[in-house]
């Protein structure tokens, strides 16, 4: 049994299939299995997967009809024996030492569910750096690397459970599955909501977090994010409303389920209905609808998040002008 099973999801990715995998032969920690789980490709990754079957450490290779990455995902952890599971998306890179780093802090801290690193954003094209380090934005911290909690190692810091998930609904641990490994434990009654798409790798953290996951993080970049056309979430990134309109849709459908099924104390819950009602205000009805010239959707959505999330006088004065401007055809 493996220390380690890598997940690898992927769908039409033939291109990136090798560099995937030389990624994981690289790493200096070799006690791993991977696990690729194809979901459904037309293209060749079948047989770009089956060139490394006579490798040291050969993938194991599933294939499904197309039904999404986080089903993809449990059908690998359904396959995973390893202690440990390691999620790889195909488009991405893992420095080297990426393994090792992870699996010495969940050694040496029996209490410690889930671990992630820092991931440096570059251009697949032009091979351009893009952001230094996800951690930091124009070399100032992100807030949630002031979220209280104890460095129990050098570079360590495990998270205090109720702060963690506070810093998590205000602004993101910024913990994506490509940048984490998580013990086996998280998975074993709780799986990934397969009719998601791009936002269920912060509600399975979320969810995680009412649970009492221990997070902790290493403030070092370990992994290469590359940017493309073809990024699930390159939409967010996306100049059009329109396209960002089915991200937000989704982000607060996965928003409006937890609060209904996952037990929170109350002044999370108060945080998170402050939450969703900021999403459904400057999100979905501001920056989708409105921008879109969904103008009576837009006011809907509005009036839902004024309704959860306290109005303030930014939000009155707001959709008081989008009132006006739809009664006089503006």
């Amino acid at each position: 049994m493996p220390a380690v099973s890598i997940i690898l999801p992927t769908f039409n990715r033939e291109r990136f299939i090798p560099d995937a995998l030389a990624s994981i032969e690289q790493q200096t920690f070799t006690d791993w299995e991977l696990i690729v789980v194809d979901d459904g490709s037309t293209d060749q990754t079948r047989a770009v997967v089956e060139r490394y079957q006579g490798s040291r450490r050969p993938p194991r290779y599933v294939h499904q009809a197309n039904r999404g990455a986080y089903a993809a995902r449990n059908r690998g952890l359904d396959l995973a024996t390893g202690k440990y599971i390691a999620f790889f998306d195909s488009d991405d890179l893992w420095l080297p030492g990426y393994l090792a780093r992870c699996v010495d802090a969940l050694d040496a801290h029996s209490d410690l569910d889930w671990v992630y690193l820092a991931c440096r954003s570059v251009d697949e094209a032009t091979g351009e750096t893009l952001s230094e380090s996800t951690f930091y934005v124009d070399g100032a911290a992100r807030p949630f690397l002031a979220t209280p909690g104890r460095e129990v190692s050098p570079g360590l810091k495990v998270l205090s459970p109720p702060h963690a998930l506070t810093s998590h609904l205000e602004g993101g641990l910024y913990a994506g599955l490509q940048n984490s490994v998580i013990r086996r434990r998280v998975f074993d009654e709780h799986r990934f909501w397969e009719d998601y798409r791009v936002v269920e790798d912060a509600l399975f953290l979320l969810r995680a977090l009412c649970r009492g996951l221990q997070i902790g993080f290493i403030d070092e970049v370990q992994v290469i994010y590359r940017v493309h056309a073809g990024n699930s979430s390159a939409a967010g990134t996306a100049p059009d409303a329109e396209r960002l309109i089915p991200i937000y849709e989704e982000e607060i459908r996965g928003l409006e389920r937890v609060r209904v099924q996952t037990g929170m104390a109350n002044a999370t819950h108060a945080l998170l209905e402050r939450q969703l009602g900021s999403k459904y205000f400057w999100r979905l009805g501001y920056g989708g609808y409105w921008q879109a010239g969904r103008r009576e959707e837009a006011l809907r959505a509005l009036r839902a998040g004024m309704a959860l999330g306290g109005a303030n006088w930014a939000m009155w004065k707001t959709y008081a002008l989008c009132r006006l401007r739809t009664l006089v055809g503006a």
